[in-house]
This record gives structure tokens, C-alpha cells and sequence, in this order.
């Protein structure tokens, strides 16, 4: 009987192990909010640019998708999203490259 409980266990056990590389995802709001990401975007509906849940599901399957939204955010982009420019927030001005990629590792987990 033991034995099964502890076979048992195991998959619930596996499940709270992180895998390799995979540090949680901290909630960015305050620091999208204080760069002003918000007087653009939404968590969960659109505004000037798209929501974020929108961004987080075209992007699910790009394994490239935190890449591409970091250098968005860093250096503008225009395009994909329609007509209105998305503006640069550059190492110079109001986030590091180490923000922008934690915020576009919450953007994407906003699915």
C-alpha cells in the first residue's frame, strides 16, 4: 500500500520540479503600466494596439515569439498590427533590455 501511494505521488511531484531554464514569469503590470504601456494596450481587449491576450495568441507556437515582441518593444514596429506604429522604448529611454524581455515573457504568458 505504501508503495503505491508513493507511485502515486510521483507525477504530482514531478509537476512542482521547474524544468531546465524556465524561471517564473513575474508580473510586469506595474512596469508596463509606469512606461505606459497601458495608454495603448489592454490586458484583455484592444485599444490603439492589441489587446496583450491577443499578441500572447498569435505568438503561442513561435519559439521565437519573446525575441520578436522584445525588439518591438525596444525598437517600435509597425505592421503587424495595422497602421499605427508601435514607439521605440530603446536602451536610451525608458526600459532596459532585460525589462523589455521580462515584459515580453508576460505578455506572452497572458493567454
Amino acid at each position: 500500500m505504501r508503495r503505491h501511494c508513493l507511485l502515486a505521488a510521483l507525477p504530482l511531484a514531478l509537476l512542482a520540479v521547474p524544468t531546465a531554464g524556465a524561471a517564473p514569469v513575474r508580473n510586469m503590470a506595474p512596469l508596463a503600466k509606469s512606461v505606459g504601456c497601458f495608454a495603448c494596450h489592454a490586458v484583455d481587449h484592444a485599444k490603439v494596439g492589441p489587446s496583450y491576450a491577443a499578441v500572447a495568441a498569435r505568438f503561442a507556437h513561435d519559439p521565437n515569439a519573446t525575441a520578436i515582441l522584445q525588439d518591438a518593444i525596444l525598437n517600435g514596429h509597425q505592421g503587424t498590427w495595422g497602421i499605427i506604429p508601435m514607439p521605440a522604448y530603446a536602451p536610451d529611454g525608458d526600459l532596459t533590455p532585460r525589462q523589455a524581455h521580462q515584459l515580453a515573457r508576460w505578455i506572452l504568458s497572458l493567454r
